[in-house]
């Protein structure tokens, strides 16, 4: 054996010992980044649940419930039915998606338990709009009254349905703030349950 030969493990442990030292280093630096990064994502789908929360609960007010939607549109489909064409209700065109337009772009950051109601409750909102703008044209003024009257009721339908979209999705969003992705998911399950029991057995 050489006279070097116990010196020649002494670099190579410094430099192993180096290199563990530089990887721990890696390691540490990757998680904190990586937690950092994690901490901002839920920041930010905080905000984003937030705005989205309001909004929705702004509108839903102003569509009122279910019950006083029909009591709204009764008079409204009598007097379509009693002057037949010479009545044609006033139709606004409402944009109850201010929030949501700027914050598109981010709507990916929502978790899957809550990106899907929001998006289905934004979609109504959209075809009422393209419908009452359809309303507003002068081909709907030249159809016949019985015609004019069942877009109409189409158009208080499709606002119904936009309640129940808008309830779920801010029940979701409840949910997943109180206790995250697994309350969320057991507020689904709870959801379907009912909408199940709701529909009734199918028929043969």
């Amino acid at each position: 054996m050489s006279l070097l030969d116990p010196w020649i493990g002494v670099p190579v442990q410094a430099a192993f010992v180096g290199g563990a030292f530089v990887a721990a280093g890696w390691i540490v630096s990757g998680w904190q980044t990586r937690r950092a990064a994690a901490t901002l994502r839920a920041e930010r789908t905080r905000d984003v649940h937030r705005a989205l929360y309001a909004e929705i609960g702004t509108n839903l007010a102003n569509l009122w419930d279910e019950a006083q939607l029909d009591a709204y549109a009764a008079p409204i489909v009598a007097r379509m039915r009693a002057e037949g064409e010479g009545f044609i209700p006033f139709i606004p065109v409402e944009q109850n998606d201010h929030l949501y337009e700027k914050i598109a772009a981010e709507i990916h950051i929502l978790p899957r338990q809550t990106i899907d109601p929001v998006v289905a409750y934004y979609s109504q909102v959209r075809a009422i709009a393209a419908l009452a703008t359809d309303m507003r044209a002068a081909a709907f003024a030249g159809l016949a009254a019985d015609r004019r009257i069942d877009m109409y009721l189409d158009y208080i339908a499709m606002k119904k349905q936009a309640l129940a979209f808008g309830r779920h999705a801010n029940t979701m969003i409840t949910a997943y703030a109180r206790g995250g992705a697994r309350a969320a998911d057991a507020e689904a399950r709870r959801a379907a349950a009912v909408s199940t029991r709701a529909s009734g057995p199918s028929g043969p």
